[in-house]
């Protein structure tokens, strides 16, 4: 499926080799003209398989909305006759502003003092919700308020990257995360009378590092690494459709 190491060694050879240096114009586009409408498939990993979906439908004027579907701690690599399983799946849905970051510096001026920057980069805000549903047999599921905010930089026709930071409360113990049965009626010893998810008390600020490589106008992929609090680092790789 996804191996760390391989992926880890992708990412420093495109950073550290200049491959970020795009082909003026590939494909006829402003190097800035970032798109902000995709749909795509997500493999990720972080000591066990994830897979979900991903997309993000652009909105009049600077707006978005993303949306995602990631199942954690898949069975995937060892199904033989067994269903596919998974330990939790997490939905986000969130609505997002992008502005260049001349446009947004050169609306801003001192006294006779105005700016004239180029939009090098754009800066992203995104905020909505996020919930959390576990495959277990006691009802543990959750929402909570998500926000997203970063810099998106590279170039619209070749590569182009983001780093920014994910915020919202995250599961705190992975180890709860046993499907315990509940207790028969008629047995007096049970090991578990029920099983309550722990989330942190403080918000999760995961930092993540993505690369996309443009390869045809309407097809990209997505190779990143991303930092949690409260989980294992998770490196990820995604193929997405463009508009």
């Amino acid at each position: 499926m996804i191996h760390k190491k391989f992926l880890l060694i992708i990412l420093s050879l495109l950073l550290s080799s200049g491959v970020l240096n795009a082909k003026d114009g590939r494909f006829g586009k402003e190097p800035n003209d970032y798109s902000y409408g995709h749909l795509g498939l997500l493999l990720s990993y972080n000591e066990e398989d994830n897979i979900g979906f991903y997309g993000s439908l652009p909105l009049p004027g600077p707006l978005y909305v993303t949306a995602s579907r990631v199942a954690y701690g898949t069975n995937l690599r060892s199904l033989d006759a067994e269903d596919a399983e998974f330990e939790k799946t997490v939905n986000t849905l969130r609505l997002g502003v992008h502005v260049g970051i001349g446009d947004l510096l050169n609306s801003i001026s001192v006294g006779s003092v105005s700016l004239n920057l180029q939009n090098v980069v754009d800066v992203f805000v995104e905020g909505g919700v996020k919930s959390f549903s576990f495959d277990t047999s006691f009802d543990n599921d959750e929402s909570f308020g998500s926000v997203v905010a970063g810099l998106r930089f590279g170039d619209a026709n070749d590569w182009e990257g983001r780093i920014y930071f994910d915020l919202s409360k995250e599961v705190e113990n992975e180890e709860t995360l046993i499907n315990y049965e509940p207790c028969a009626p008629d047995v007096e010893v049970c090991l578990v009378d029920d099983l309550v998810i722990e989330f942190s008390d403080d918000t999760d600020i995961k930092a993540v590092l993505d690369i996309t490589y443009n390869a045809t106008k309407n097809f990209g992929i997505l190779m990143g690494l991303k930092t949690s609090q409260y989980l294992e680092n998770e490196v990820f790789l995604g193929f997405q459709l463009q508009i």
